[in-house]
């Protein structure tokens, strides 16, 4: 199966089951957007989202920063986060000691969650909830004719300290940008590469997108950066709040 195949369409019954679930609630953006992140309205606008279950390996470099780009694409800063860990006594206590490195590293405070000691393999799911920054939510279908689209930030590979340096790098450019830089459309680049986030930006926007024929990284691998389209103006500003922040971005196409 490919990575829209596996990452995508292989989900999406999993909607279709919740779709009433926007009419419990009314959401600002919830399961009809099909998004990263949900948006509600609660003394302020909180965004949220869940990922996992991550494997031990994963937790010991960066799942919680895995776990919050989904809140943060969306324009919003994270609050908290919560886990649920599964496994092992001893491999659940490193997977906390390395939890505990990346939330203050990130300064997100891991407050809270559930754990079940059990002879599996050792598992770990987290949800972030984050304060909206903006009157709305940036989605990732609403991508205009014209914008250009690019790549902020450089993928989020590496050693865990190395992980956060360059998260960190990210999420300060990008808070930093919100308030001066026009954002039509963005979402992070994980599951599936660049495949599958083109493949569902295309769809939800009902534009094409031109990629450059030299990318500067792999198609169908997790970057944990964000990919963003923008007017071309509004790309030169975040260029050189990038460059300030000492944080790359680069140019990879256009929206027809």
């Amino acid at each position: 199966m490919d990575s829209v195949g596996r990452y995508v369409k292989s989900v999406e019954w999993i909607r279709d089951a919740l779709l009433g679930m926007d009419d419990m609630l009314h959401p600002v953006m919830g399961i009809r957007d099909w998004d990263d992140a949900v948006c509600v309205d609660f003394r302020g606008r909180l965004v949220a989202s869940v990922d996992g279950p991550y494997t031990k390996r994963l937790v010991l470099k960066s799942a919680l920063i895995h776990a919050s780009t989904d809140v943060v694409v969306k324009g919003a800063r994270p609050l908290f986060a919560l886990d649920t860990l599964i496994g092992r006594r001893p491999d659940l206590e490193e997977m906390v000691e390395s939890l505990k490195i990346q939330a203050e590293g990130m300064g997100i405070p891991l407050i809270g969650g559930n754990t079940l000691f059990e002879e599996v393999e050792a598992r770990c799911s987290l949800a972030v909830v984050g304060e909206l920054l903006k009157k709305e939510p940036i989605r990732d279908s609403t991508a205009k004719k014209g914008d250009v689209i690019c790549l902020l930030g450089e993928p989020i590979w590496g050693e865990r300290n190395e992980r956060i340096e360059k998260a960190g790098r990210l999420f300060d450019t990008w808070f930093a940008a919100l308030g001066k830089v026009k954002i039509n459309s963005a979402k992070d680049v994980t599951k599936g590469g660049l495949v599958s986030v083109i493949y569902e930006m295309e769809k939800k926007s009902g534009r094409k997108f031109n990629l450059n024929e030299k990318l500067p990284c792999p198609m169908s691998r997790n970057l944990d950066n964000f990919m963003l389209t923008l007017p071309g103006k509004d790309y030169d500003r975040l260029e050189r709040i990038a460059k300030k922040k000492n944080c790359e971005v680069q140019p990879i196409g256009d929206v027809e």
